[in-house]
């Protein structure tokens, strides 16, 4: 939020400028016509920007400017006067202004000054932050990154960055191999930033860009065949809060121009609209693909790469850290015994030191299975070979998502009541079309909560309902 005070006395000038500013993207306007206003607003809220004519109504406006640059560091001021003369340029420049523009001239000037300004004001305020952060050798609120399990320096290195981002704007572009953990990473971020607003993810893979559109930013009644009603995308759904991108290097074409409009103005449309509206969400960005080589390749757009990529991190995987890798192990161990109702295991060194031979290329995912094929077996085998097979049949299967969806297709997961069923039963197809489509009627505004409910990963969703549409057409 990046509230802008405009202060003139006159209201023909403060609806123009208004009117102005709004068209150009900025939403968050306030406005005063006197001294005494401007001050009761600063002293009330946190002003990112004023706007300010020197020639007030019997009151010199250089008073507010000097007491912004001395009691309100954090706002810039930019002012606005009817008189082109120099040296009273010169003088609100040393007295605080970040810009001198003067009334009448091109009416692009003000919107292009004030995104430079606030562009500036931001990174200044970026710049203090990071260099108080670096000063630390760990976060502030640790609590945030609770849900990653780490001890490595370079990890919590990478927190303590991510702590003083977490309050900016800007989007940010977590890389690393499968299975390292990037989706708790950016609820890290989420935790830290303070916003209000929900977290919500969408895994993009898979995704073509009517289903990402629809997905992410909505429709309108009527947009398509089929949108019988109003639908909030996950973009309003995320608004004061953050919207959570993963695997963005397998984003269509098309989809990579929409992110890009949204990213560079914050606006966006709905499927079937023709009416721009704005987003107030946080973008956070993730991949385990090498975009700069799909930039190479063409098949990443280059100016979307280096606007997601403006606070860019990269999470290593395990091999890079095995100190993690019994911390790690231990959760696992202690969360899946209980859920499978198994006997836990004693995590040796020996133990530890034969998985931390392994490639482990699926990382925390791959480390997921030994403790599962562990636990099925009751028993260690501290051969390389052996951490990769199993005695039991039922611990080969047991992998997270085929798992919930197997529960989904035999009515067991969620919940201990019955399912009730009519006097004709639903073939499996139709019993799986009809838990998507009440999952969708149930969560309008988020497929990610949609997929949650039923116990699948917003891709395995987004995958089933396609096939599902697909299905439908031919059989029309």
């Amino acid at each position: 939020m990046e509230p802008i005070l405009l202060v003139d006395d006159e209201s023909a000038v403060l609806t123009g400028q208004r009117n102005l500013l709004t068209l150009n993207g900025f939403s968050e306007i306030r406005e005063a016509r006197t001294l005494d206003e401007a001050r009761a607003i600063l002293a009330k809220e946190e002003i990112a920007l004023v706007i300010l004519d020197l020639s007030l109504d019997g009151e010199a406006g250089q008073e507010l400017l000097e007491e912004i640059a001395t009691r309100y560091p954090t706002t810039a001021s930019i002012v606005v006067t009817g008189t082109a003369d120099i040296a009273t340029a010169v003088e609100c420049m040393r007295s605080g202004a970040w810009d001198f523009l003067v009334k009448g001239t091109d009416s692009n000037r003000l919107p292009s000054s004030v995104r430079n300004t606030l562009d500036l004001r931001r990174a200044r305020y970026e710049n203090r932050l990071l260099r108080e952060a670096f000063t630390r050798g760990k976060p502030s609120h640790p609590e945030a990154f609770e849900g990653f399990l780490t001890r490595d320096p370079m990890v919590l290195r990478t927190f303590v960055y991510l702590e003083a981002l977490a309050p900016l704007t800007d989007p940010i572009l977590i890389t690393g191999e499968t299975g390292v953990g990037k989706e708790l990473i950016a609820r890290g971020i989420h935790r830290a930033s303070g916003r209000t607003g929900e977290f919500l993810a969408i895994n993009l893979g898979g995704l073509d860009d009517h289903v990402f559109s629809d997905t992410v930013f909505g429709h309108r009644k009527g947009a398509y065949t089929g949108a019988d009603s109003f639908r909030d995308g996950l973009i309003t759904a995320a608004a004061e809060g953050t919207l959570f991108l993963d695997e963005i290097g397998e984003m269509p074409p098309e989809s990579q121009a929409r992110l890009l409009r949204l990213l560079d103005s914050g606006e966006f449309f709905r499927l079937g609209s023709d009416r721009p509206e704005y987003s107030k969400a946080r973008i956070v960005c993730a991949t385990n693909r090498d975009l700069e080589s799909e930039v190479q390749a063409g098949r990443f757009r280059r100016d979307l790469y280096f606007r997601i990529a403006t606070h860019q991190v990269r999470i290593p995987p395990l091999r890079e850290r095995p100190g993690d890798i019994p911390l790690i192990m231990e959760r696992l161990m202690a969360n899946h015994a209980e859920r499978i109702g198994r006997t836990p295991l004693r995590i040796t060194d020996a133990v530890v030191r034969t998985v931390g031979s392994l490639p482990l290329e699926g990382n925390v995912r791959e480390l997921q299975q030994i403790v599962l094929r562990a636990l099925f077996n009751q028993r260690w085998d501290e051969s390389n070979d052996g951490f990769y097979e199993s005695e039991s049949p039922e611990a080969d299967t047991y992998d997270t998502e085929e798992f919930v969806e197997g529960c989904i297709e035999s009515g067991e997961y969620g919940t201990d009541e019955p399912v009730v069923f009519g006097d004709d039963l639903p073939t499996p197809d139709d019993a799986v079309r009809r838990l998507l489509e009440e999952a969708d009627r149930r969560y309008p505004g988020s497929r990610a909560a949609a997929a949650a409910a039923i116990g699948l990963s917003p891709q395995a969703f987004a995958n089933r309902w396609k096939r599902m549409v697909d299905e439908e057409s031919r059989e029309s």
